[in-house]
């Protein structure tokens, strides 16, 4: 009993003389573009006035725990040294001088890349024992952008498809939820054997039932935001384009059997040429070329027929039958349309 009382009292007496580093939140939370103060203090062995040598390292831890802590700025004392990594430069800095106790530092125009846990070390000459190292959560508050919505998949009958949600910003992380509403714009369940998960909505054996409205709310505790897609299932066979281009053409191919029947039935529009017959006995005896018109045959002064510079006589029947023949009827020519005959 005496021994568990001493071993008690040694162990109370060591934590009072050992070092000691204290962060009072384990997160804190600031909107992108606010300013930020990260309390820390530390407690020693060493009366402060006579503390010799000290340094403090504040770093922004790894998102894995193999992963190397980057520095944020580094302070050394009684030199009043400061290092600060040149991604913090003009943007962090103690609240109060280290060597009293308050580590803090403030951090302004805070951005996403800021977010994660930071920590803070103090080390003090003769002073090793104890904790000397506290780290916090660094929320950086970031509304959720505007989310793009897609389809994945073909809204066919019988069909599996999938609706996608994401924002492209956003912390804390942003949290998706569909909902949909029917052809009358009255909000419903979601369609049997659906599923969301991470933004992401499966639709399974999609029917004339499942076309609709829906709409996806990306939020955070900062706001939300919201897209939304039309879902309208088609059966296999309306492929809109091929159905166009089906129709396209066979308009094309009537219109050219139209052309193509014009141009054969109605080739010929006018009216046929018509010819007249010379009537016997209309032709008229020219007196001074001894000439009947229209014919070649040639008579001498006694109205004797001759030819090519031959006179006939009418010795023998036969040439008086010949005399007595009516002129030779010309071919038919074509009748002159328009014009009477003078």
């Amino acid at each position: 009993m005496a021994l568990c009382f001493w071993v008690t009292i040694f162990a109370v007496l060591s934590a009072a003389l050992a070092i000691s580093v204290s962060i009072p939140k384990e997160v804190y939370e600031v909107a992108r573009g606010d300013n930020v103060t990260i309390p820390c203090s530390f407690k020693s062995t060493v009366v402060l006035s006579q503390i010799k040598a000290l340094s403090v390292h504040w770093a922004r831890l790894g998102k894995n725990p193999e992963d190397p802590a980057s520095k944020i700025l580094d302070y050394y004392y009684p030199a009043n040294e400061l290092d600060i990594n040149a991604k913090y430069e003009g943007r962090v800095g103690f609240v109060s001088k280290p060597e009293t106790g308050d580590v803090s530092i403030y951090l302004s125009k805070v951005n996403l890349e800021d977010n994660g846990f930071v920590e803070c070390a103090v080390n003090i000459a003769k002073d090793s024992d104890g904790v000397n190292t506290r780290a916090t959560n660094l929320l950086v508050l970031v509304a959720p952008s505007k989310p793009l919505c897609s389809l994945e998949g073909k809204a066919e009958y019988g069909q599996d498809i999938m609706l996608k949600c994401f924002s492209e910003e956003g912390s804390p992380t942003p949290i998706y939820k569909w909902t949909n509403y029917d052809v009358r714009n009255t909000l419903r369940p979601d369609p049997p054997k659906s599923k969301q998960e991470n933004g992401m909505m499966t639709l399974v054996n999609v029917s004339l039932d499942t076309s609709g409205f829906f709409i996806c709310t990306s939020s955070n505790k900062i706001r939300s935001a919201s897209c939304n897609i039309t879902v309208a299932v088609m059966p296999p066979s309306m492929n809109i384009a091929l159905t166009a281009g089906i129709i396209g053409a066979g308009v094309v191919a009537l219109v050219v059997i139209a052309v193509a029947v014009y141009c054969c039935c109605c080739r010929n529009t006018g009216p046929p040429e018509e010819y007249e017959m010379e009537v016997p006995g209309e032709e008229e005896y020219d007196p001074k070329s001894k000439t009947l018109k229209n014919t070649k045959e040639y008579y001498d002064e006694d109205n004797e027929p001759c030819h090519n510079g031959d006179t006939y006589n009418d010795d023998g029947e036969e040439e008086e039958n010949k005399r007595s023949r009516p002129p030779m009827i010309p071919p038919n020519k074509p009748r002159n349309m328009g014009h009477s005959d003078s």
